[in-house]
């Protein structure tokens, strides 16, 4: 029993390693050293910055180095100069009315820029930032280490990441399998009860009742995602040879 025991905390181990080897995390894909602009900046030159560096947001940076907002281009087409026109004053303006203006007419970034800012840490992985982009409606959040921009990351530096590197190559038969395995528990519940799975010369072998054409699909897309792995063979005995 205490055999049992060790080996399944020994493959327990072994399955949070590979996740962490497998984790894509923003430390690896983020710009460093973005373009800032304080507070003070004119919205002219901040716009002008962007325009020549080709980014749709700018990281807002106090003088002791903090971040203290975001201007995007959301922030700048909301000004009145790209308005139809301008609208008439309420008969009993109250503070929300003023704001908008001076965020409408302000000359600097101070007045147009977003002041809740979401920031990630570079440890974090680049599915918490896809969820934080989706919630939010934003397209970049700067990256904080011990409260100072270290970085910033945006959408399409996580469409990079996910052209650029598929998973680590797991080295030899036995990790492969692990890596197969330890995927086809997490991601499609599948336990390895369930299932019998060798692996000979870097060719996944699945013995076991495979329901239905979806599942087969998802199986497959499991072991693309594992990178070395060179194709699959299924019950129907027929290889699968993955593109790489």
């Amino acid at each position: 029993m205490r055999k049992i025991k060790g080996l399944q905390h020994r493959i327990c181990q072994s399955e949070q390693k590979l996740r962490e080897d497998c984790l894509m995390l923003v430390r690896d894909f983020m710009t460093q050293r973005p373009i800032c602009v304080s507070a003070n900046t004119s919205i002219k030159h901040a716009i002008q910055l962007m325009l020549d560096h080709k980014v749709s947001g700018l990281p807002v940076i106090s003088d002791d180095g903090q971040v203290v907002g975001m201007l995007t281009e959301g922030d700048l087409l909301s000004r009145s100069v790209f308005n139809l026109g301008p609208q008439s004053p309420p008969k009993d303006p109250d503070d929300s009315f003023f704001e908008n203006y001076v965020r409408a007419h302000g000359t600097t970034v101070a007045d147009s820029m977003t002041k809740d800012v979401i920031s990630v840490s570079p440890q974090q992985s680049l599915a918490d930032v896809a969820a934080l982009v989706r919630t939010h409606g934003v397209k970049r959040l700067p990256v904080l280490q011990s409260e100072r921009l270290v970085g910033i990351i945006s959408r399409s530096d996580i469409m990079r990441a996910v052209t650029a590197n598929r998973d680590a190559v797991a080295k030899g038969d036995v990790a492969l399998r692990l890596a197969v395995l330890t995927r086809l528990r997490s991601e499609l519940g599948l336990e390895p009860e369930r299932l019998t799975i060798e692996v000979r010369n870097s060719i996944v072998e699945i013995f076991g009742p495979v329901p239905s054409p979806a599942q087969r699909r998802a199986m497959q897309v499991v072991a693309e995602s594992v990178a070395g792995v060179a194709g699959l063979i299924f019950e129907t005995n027929c290889v699968e040879t993955l593109d790489h």
